[in-house]
């Protein structure tokens, strides 16, 4: 910079004028500088300096070099003013219902952000998020031992149980888990946590379900226990949206795991403005601090 001004004023007393150095600096450094190069970058007349060859060369490429910086820092400020880029986030497929307007408002804020959304189970992308091919999601705790993720929880909404209208336990005020050993279940797919803590339960109560079904879709489970073919969990959040005239939920005497919620992403990681940006906004939305976010993994308490 002080050799570019140099140049363009033609004098160090000027450039020390422009630059608010002295004299006496300016003209040290640029000595440094040639030193430096090998090569004089002035020829120092009575009334004023020119530029050498060598001193040109040089100029020529400093300006480009001060112009590429310049751009830097102005599109640094504009990309921490106004955040872009692309976040990949991944949601389990119940989840998506409390996400639905997250998304668009976000969307709205941050119109220079893509958003590429992963419907998959928890299990998936606490392993996905963990690997780095997501940068933050929404998981289910607890997260497994073998992955190190910081998490904030925004829910923690407990397990029914869901029978056809019809069935006998739906006249119940509450089901005892041991009354279902020899029912049919409809199961979530192995990637999500909330079939982890399903079998857990059962096998505490010393059985072993007879899953007749499988899916990611909890619209679809609703659908298999309203055709009478089974019985199912769901969150109460979600139990609130069914027709109570073909489906009942119950409490459950005996309380799987609740369903959980956390926002999560890679602990101890470079998070990008994108990122960033998510999760304050998340954070405001659900009236959450993150300092009061937690480490999941390894440093976990004994809860997986």
């Amino acid at each position: 910079m002080y050799f570019t001004e140099v140049a363009r004023q033609g004098s160090f007393t000027k450039a020390s004028e422009v630059l608010y150095v002295s004299q006496s600096t300016i003209s040290k450094l640029i000595k440094n500088l040639e030193n430096e190069l090998g090569v004089s970058l002035f020829h120092r007349g009575p009334k004023k300096i020119v530029l050498t060859d060598a001193g040109i060369l040089l100029f020529d490429k400093a300006i480009i070099i001060l112009d590429t910086l310049n751009i830097i820092n102005t599109e640094l400020y504009n990309l921490a003013g106004t955040p872009q880029g692309n976040l990949k986030i991944g949601i389990p497929p119940m989840v998506q219902t409390l996400f639905s307007k997250t998304i668009a408002e976000f969307n709205s804020l941050y119109p220079q952000i893509t958003i590429d959304l992963a419907e998959d189970g928890s299990r998936k992308v606490e392993q996905q998020i963990h690997e780095g091919t997501l940068d933050v999601g929404i998981v289910v705790l607890p997260t497994r031992a073998t992955v190190d993720l910081e998490t904030v929880t925004f829910l923690k909404d407990p397990l029914m149980l869901i029978v056809h209208a019809n069935h006998p336990l739906a006249t119940k005020s509450i089901v005892d888990m041991r009354e279902l050993s020899d029912e049919s279940f409809v199961l979530y797919r192995d990637d999500f946590a909330l079939r982890d803590h399903i079998l857990e339960k059962c096998k505490e109560m010393g059985f072993i379900p007879k899953v007749v079904c499988e899916t990611a879709q909890w619209d679809f489970i609703v659908d298999i226990v309203a055709s009478k073919l089974a019985i199912a969990f769901l969150p109460q959040t979600l139990c609130t949206k069914l027709d109570m005239e073909l489906i009942h939920y119950l409490p459950l005497k005996n309380e799987i795991k609740p369903w959980h919620l956390a926002i999560a992403w890679k602990k101890n990681t470079y998070l990008s403005y994108a990122t960033r940006a998510w999760l304050e906004y998340n954070f405001k939305s659900f009236g959450l601090n993150r300092s009061d976010h937690k480490k999941e993994g390894k440093d976990n308490d004994g809860e997986k």
